[in-house]
This record gives structure tokens, C-alpha cells and sequence, in this order.
């Protein structure tokens, strides 16, 4: 259960705090939605205090369809109880609802974000152009969700100029609120080549600049209480907050950031003028939604804040999610029954995933490799206990590319790995993540350092690599994706030397092959084997201090 924090402005100005109510879990069921609706039918308008706002917000649900039914029953018990509130309420995004450039499977999380969670505004993450901006604008041309993305410019002849806005005025009970919104600084090192033409997302200090002009746009109309729908990361958020005159909520995303209750100097900072400026942030996968009151003075300041962040905890498919998947999806072919299956790490990026090194494996075996790699980021589902289906499989990768097989060398593997883990161990948000893979296994401590890496033949049998002087001449055949290959990408060290072999397929079809051929498919075990160990130190590891090497983000274009 996590704790949740309320503050007082006064309080804060004298350095006092308060707390309130914990969190709850949600979760779906009939019973629940049968509640709800007696609760609806029985809710009598409340006048609504003109000074007061109440916000559902979500982010990063990344197209996650089992873990989405417990969210979605949050929202309808917000809307659904909105008129026994005093406040007035939003339902607001921050971005990356979904994920892959699969039209029909983000079809259906923008109609469970329009018609069952009502979602009213969201922020434009780099996941929303996945499937290209023609793909992105014909799957959210009939929605009434309104994008917002202020420091970007389309091309004239880009379709997304014509469903995402560079701010919106929305009127609730009277009183007018601004959005604003930012698309990830670091749109060009997330997102494939082929999806970025004609979208041109502003640098650090330009999307600072433009911020602003909006801002002042807005104010100059009567509005003073403006809200920011952040795809930028939790730091970036906070620089944010801290050199922008006049924003009041940060609505954030893109670092999956699990940004609890309301902490002065952490997420509650001080704006440019010294107004007070409050920021949220809601973990990744839908498991996390929050509840942001606020009460504003008749200037719109914010004078009281409270943030409440649940935790949804589904264990199990929803049958109604299921339901409508296959009836506007169609049914998807079993694969296998998966009995005991260790669940998706808190942090996916940081952590081993039994699953992601099961991924590895098939790519190792099914394309005849030495060894096998994949980025921890790349896998963004883990399948529950059950049926196993294509479409599970294919949903836990969905950043369809397609895989290689390159001969690399021994310090190429070495240096990938060993830089990844240094990187990723010491970065705030875990930025680039662990490299996961097959046929190799290793120790790092918890601040990134390589201390030992083994070569892993098929009876298990382990060959020590000197970490510290690993050959050049010794190589292995190795399987991986494009994006992982690109030599401007997050392991550059695996840009292949030697040439490839380009296979017109991704890790999903390898291990629908895998599995079919496992004697005990129907009974599957997916289970830590300990490949990658994580040692403890007494010395705490050192954090970065920003999101996405806030260094590099915050250098201006090349003009």
C-alpha cells in the first residue's frame, strides 16, 4: 500500500506538512460495476466549490490489455461518483497509451481510454507514433480525446498537425483551465528513423521558450490555472517546473516514475515567479493511477494538494477485457498453458525478467546463435498464468523489429553489457536498461560495475570471459534486433563489424516456435535461472541526477 501526502501552500511556506489517506487497490469486477451503478443512480448533484479541482490521471499504460481492466474500473468510479464531489474533475493522460504499430490493437485502447475511462486530454508520447503519424491520426481522427503537444511542428503535410494542438482552453463549472503539453525531448534517440519524418520536436531550451509563449497566450485570455501534460521524464519535469512562470500541475510521464503523495522539493518545487508548482507521475503498464485534489485562490495558486496513487494489482485477465479484445481483434491461436511464471520486474529495465531471458533463448535456438541479446526495455509485458496466446506473446514485444544475426567479438559483448549496466544502474530512470540475453551470463553490483561474465554452453556449463582483457580475435554468432544494432542507438558497441544476416521477422515469431516445439508446453515454467546477478554493496549506488542524460537533452540542436 502506498502512502499518500496532502499539502497545505501555507504550510509549506512554513515548512509544515500533512498527511492523508492511503491508497486502495482496484480492481474489476461485476460485483464492483453493479455497485457502481446503484451509486450512480443514487448520486444527487453537489454544488461544486469553483476553487477546487480533482484529477484521475494515468500514463505509460503502453497498450497493456491485461493489466488496463484494473484501471479502467478506477476511472468509471471516478466519473461515475463525479457528482458527489465538491470539485470539479478531469481525466487526463500523459502519454504512451499505447504501444507498437499495431493499428487494431491501439484502436481498442483508445476506445477503453474514450468510452470506458473517458479519458478528456493527453500528452503526445513517443509510443503514440509508432505506427507512423498517418497510423496515429486515421486511429484517433474520431476521438473526442484531445491531443496536446506544444513543443513540436509538423510538416504541413503531416496528418498529425490535425489532431494534436498546441494548447486547448476547457471550461469546468465555470472556470477556465489551460492545457499544455510536451512530446519527449529525446523523441529522435527513442523512436525508429522511419516514423519521425516530418516531426520536429523542440530541444530542451526551445521547448522552455515555447512553453512559455503558450503560457502567456493563455493568460492574456483570463485563464490562470494551467496544467501541463508532460511526456518528458520526472527531471526534466522538475527543471520544468522550476524555469516556467505559471504553470500549476505536471501531469507527467515517459520515465515510469512511481511519484508518491506530495513532497516538498521533490515533486511540490517553487515555479519562476515562487508560485507553487505540483507534479505527478503514475509508474508504467497501468498498475499505478493517482488522484490529484487541488484547491487554487482567487488568483488560481495553488493554497492545497493532495495525491493519491493506487496501485490497480490485477493477478488475473479480466474476462470483459478478453471478451472485447477477441470481438474487435479476433481470437488468437493458443501457444501453450503457462502454470508458475515470475511476475514483470517493478523496474523492467534494471532487474532480470525470467521471461525476457525465456525471449532470448528461443532467438538463440530458433536462428542457431551462440548467444542472444536483448535490451530489458524492449519486453513490456509478462503473460499471466493460463493460456498462453500469439497475441500474448506478440503483446509482450511490441516494438516490432526485425532480428539479426551478426558475428560479434568478445569485447564487443563485454563492453555492450558492461556499459549498460554502468549506465543504466546510475541513471535516475534506469535509462538505457540491462541487456538480457542467452548463451552468456554475468554479475554486476548494484552501481553498474561488471564483475564477472561467463560464456554458458547447453549443459550449463560456464567458460569465464576476462572482463578485463577480453579478445578481439575470439567472436560469437549473435542474434539481436535492429534497434539494438544501430550504432547511433542505446548500445552502440553492437553495431555489427562483420556484416549480418537480416531475418523479416521479430523475438515474438521465435518464440511461438520455441514454445510449440517444448515438450511441456502445457505446462509451462518461466523462472528466474539466475543468469544475471545483482550483488548488493555497502556503499549506495550514486543516481544520476536527471532523466535521459538531462546533459545531452539540454544542449541546443546543431543548427
Amino acid at each position: 500500500m502506498l502512502n499518500v501526502n496532502s499539502f497545505s501552500f501555507n504550510n509549506y511556506l512554513s515548512g509544515q506538512k500533512s498527511s492523508s489517506l492511503n491508497g486502495r487497490k482496484a480492481v474489476l469486477t461485476n460485483e464492483d460495476a453493479k455497485k457502481d451503478q446503484t451509486l450512480n443512480a443514487e448520486n444527487s448533484a453537489k454544488k461544486k466549490n469553483p476553487d477546487k479541482l480533482s484529477i484521475f490521471y494515468c500514463n505509460d499504460i503502453h497498450g497493456s490489455s491485461d493489466q488496463i481492466s484494473g484501471l479502467v474500473n478506477a476511472a468509471k468510479n471516478f466519473w461515475q461518483n463525479a457528482p458527489k464531489k465538491d470539485a470539479s474533475t478531469m481525466i487526463l493522460s500523459a502519454g504512451d497509451n499505447c504501444s507498437g504499430a499495431d493499428i487494431s490493437k491501439n484502436k481498442f485502447i483508445f476506445d477503453l481510454l474514450q468510452n470506458s475511462m473517458k479519458v478528456e486530454y493527453s500528452a503526445v508520447g513517443n509510443h503514440e507514433a509508432d505506427s507512423a503519424s498517418m497510423g496515429f491520426s486515421e486511429t484517433v481522427k474520431d476521438k473526442n480525446i484531445k491531443f496536446i503537444a506544444t513543443n513540436v511542428e509538423f510538416d504541413d503535410n503531416n496528418p498529425m498537425k490535425d489532431v494534436v494542438k498546441k494548447s486547448q482552453i476547457v471550461e469546468k463549472d465555470g472556470v477556465k483551465y489551460g492545457i499544455i503539453g510536451t512530446m519527449p525531448i529525446d523523441f529522435e534517440s527513442v523512436t525508429k528513423k522511419e516514423v519521425q519524418e516530418g516531426i520536429d520536436v523542440e530541444d530542451y531550451d526551445d521547448t522552455i521558450e515555447c512553453l512559455q509563449e503558450e503560457i502567456d497566450k493563455l493568460k492574456k485570455q483570463g485563464v490562470n490555472r494551467i496544467i501541463l501534460l508532460s511526456h518528458t521524464g520526472y527531471d526534466i519535469d522538475k527543471e520544468l517546473a522550476k524555469n516556467l512562470d505559471g504553470v500549476d500541475i505536471i501531469v507527467g510521464g515517459h520515465s515510469h516514475s512511481v511519484v508518491e503523495g506530495v513532497k516538498e522539493g521533490d515533486n511540490f518545487l517553487k515555479s519562476k515567479s515562487n508560485e507553487p508548482v505540483v507534479i505527478t507521475q503514475a509508474g508504467e503498464n497501468a498498475k499505478y493511477f493517482g488522484i490529484l485534489d487541488v484547491e487554487f485562490d482567487n488568483n488560481g495558486v495553488i493554497k492545497n494538494v493532495s495525491n493519491t496513487l493506487t496501485e490497480t494489482n490485477n493477478q488475473k485477465k479480466s474476462p470483459v477485457i478478453e471478451y472485447i479484445k477477441s470481438k474487435e481483434m479476433g481470437d488468437s491461436p493458443k501457444v501453450g498453458t503457462i502454470k508458475e511464471i515470475d511476475p514483470m520486474p517493478a523496474n523492467r529495465r534494471i532487474e532480470p525478467c525470467a521471461w525476457t531471458c525465456m525471449m532470448a533463448d528461443s532467438m538463440k535456438e530458433e536462428l542457431g546463435g551462440d548467444i542472444a541479446l536483448i535490451n530489458s526495455a524492449n519486453i513490456r509485458k509478462v503473460p499471466m498464468q493460463g493460456t498462453l496466446s500469439e497475441r500474448d506473446v506478440s503483446e509482450s514485444a511490441p516494438m516490432k523489429n526485425n532480428l539479426i544475426r551478426a558475428k560479434i567479438t568478445q569485447k564487443q559483448l563485454v563492453e555492450a553489457v558492461g556499459n549498460a549496466a554502468k549506465s543504466t544502474m546510475q541513471a535516475s530512470d534506469g535509462y538505457p536498461g540491462l541487456l538480457q540475453g542467452s548463451g552468456f551470463s554475468y554479475k554486476i553490483d548494484d552501481s553498474g560495475n561488471l564483475l564477472e561474465m561467463n560464456i554458458v554452453d547447453k549443459e550449463g556449463n560456464k567458460t569465464p570471459i576476462d572482463i578485463k582483457n577480453p579478445s578481439e580475435n575470439i567472436t560469437y554468432n549473435a542474434i539481436y534486433d535492429t534497434f539494438t544494432a544501430q550504432a547511433d542507438g542505446e548500445t552502440p558497441e553492437l553495431a555489427p563489424k562483420f556484416g549480418f544476416e537480416e531475418f523479416q521477422f521479430d523475438k515474438d515469431k521465435t518464440m511461438m516456435d520455441y514454445i510449440s516445439k517444448l515438450p511441456d508446453k502445457d505446462n509451462l515454467k518461466v523462472v528466474s535461472d539466475n543468469r544475471i546477478e545483482i550483488q548488493k554493496t555497502s556503499q549506495p549506488k550514486q543516481q544520476g541526477n536527471n532523466t535521459r542524460k538531462f546533459l545531452d537533452l539540454t544542449t541546443p540542436k546543431a543548427s
